[in-house]
């Protein structure tokens, strides 16, 4: 294995749990070796075994601090072991997160379970290069003959790696609600880390007037709509939002002529729905870090303030606005700050009665704040 150096400054926060390398704790930017397996040392004396890695945030992640500790199937099959005790409770429902990537102590993997169908979520190509070892791991610790999935960002169709997939799509059962998940699809069709505020909406729906921006993937209309809500409005700017949904609809008999299916810019229909005094009881708000509409294009570290300000000019007293984010480097505290930076343009009073972040499945690196997957908040207008 490797021995890169790296600087005095990094020594400490990898020693302190941090998992994420960044060019700028090697010595010798040069150094790097997409899918090499390192051990990063400083001044001759071991750190950490890591392995790089080409992908959107750092360069690669810490795999363990004992310097001796041998980096193979047993290695991992401990890391699965610790994932599912941690999850004991929630084994055995339809859909639940086994493996949260730097959470569980394995940077740049995830593992979600549908109905006993262990999909693994590849997040960057270099740990794919030890698919094989990581799937002896995981045969030791979960059992030989599980049906496995695998999928990669840059895949459109997942790959069946063991097992009878059966029939697809299968239907994942949550909280009375019916969702038809695909699991040979490259893209996640149903966010679990939303499930929390999927129960929240159908628990607070009845006889609401639902507005969804930005509904991909989350299932929140679905499960406000067999909440009892008598109308809703979801608004995306990709179609694969509206076959989503149509496809959930189905599956739970709901008629569909209860659902208004914008394909646009969410701008453009706010500014529509102003101009024709629209309000609504309840508004989801999840947009993502970036994303190009037919004449505009949403940066959620630009566009989400003035987003929320038009929102809350289709909301009336009593409405209640769900605003989320899942994306890594925007905060819950930066979240905060936007919406006060919202509320001080609006002449009526709104509070913020509730904080959500991911379920107890989605585990975090309590060293790494960017790790928790959801943030949201809770607004009321008075």
């Amino acid at each position: 294995m490797k021995q890169i150096q790296i600087t005095g400054k990094s020594v400490r926060k990898f020693e302190d749990g941090y998992p994420i390398l960044s060019t700028t704790d090697l010595e010798n930017k040069n150094d790097f070796e997409n899918g090499a397996w390192v051990q990063l040392e400083n001044h001759g004396h071991f750190v950490a075994t890591a392995y790089f890695a080409k992908q959107p945030r750092g360069i690669g992640y810490v795999l363990s601090l004992r310097e001796n500790e041998s980096i193979d199937d047993r290695f991992f099959a401990t890391k699965f072991r610790a994932a599912a005790a941690r999850r004991s409770a929630i084994v055995g429902s339809s859909a639940y997160r086994l493996f949260n990537g730097t959470g569980d102590g394995l940077g740049g993997l995830v593992v979600d379970v549908y109905d006993s169908t262990y999909v693994f979520r590849w997040q960057n190509t270099a740990l794919k290069q030890q698919a094989k070892l990581i799937y002896a791991g995981f045969a030791r610790a979960i059992g030989k003959n599980q049906t496995i999935v695998a999928t990669t960002p840059d895949q459109e169709r997942g790959q069946l790696i063991q097992g009878d997939l059966g029939k697809q799509p299968l239907t994942v059962m949550e909280n009375g609600v019916a969702y038809p998940v695909d699991l040979l699809a490259g893209r996640q069709q149903l966010a679990l880390e939303f499930r929390d505020i999927r129960t929240w909406a159908k628990e607070n729906g009845e006889q609401h007037r639902i507005l969804n921006l930005f509904s991909a993937e989350t299932g929140i209309v679905t499960a406000t709509m067999l909440g009892g809500a008598i109308e809703a409005v979801t608004v995306d700017p990709t179609n694969r939002a509206t076959t989503a949904l149509q496809a959930q609809l189905a599956d739970n008999n709901l008629d569909q002529a209860a659902v208004e299916m914008r394909t646009m810019d969410v701008a453009n229909y706010l500014d529509y729905a102003i101009k024709h005094d629209l309000s609504f009881d309840t508004i989801f708000i999840n947009p993502p870090a970036f994303i190009r509409g037919k004449k505009h294009t949403f940066t959620l570290e630009q566009d989400l303030q003035d987003l929320l300000e038009q929102a809350l000019k289709v909301a009336h007293t009593g409405t209640q606005i769900v605003l989320t984010t899942t994306t890594p480097m925007y905060g819950m505290k930066r979240l905060k700050e936007t919406v006060g930076d919202a509320l001080q343009n609006y002449t009526g009073h709104v509070s913020v009665s509730n904080n959500y972040l991911s379920p107890v499945d989605f585990q975090t690196n309590q060293a790494d704040r960017h790790s928790e997957a959801l943030k949201g908040l809770l607004l009321t207008v008075n």
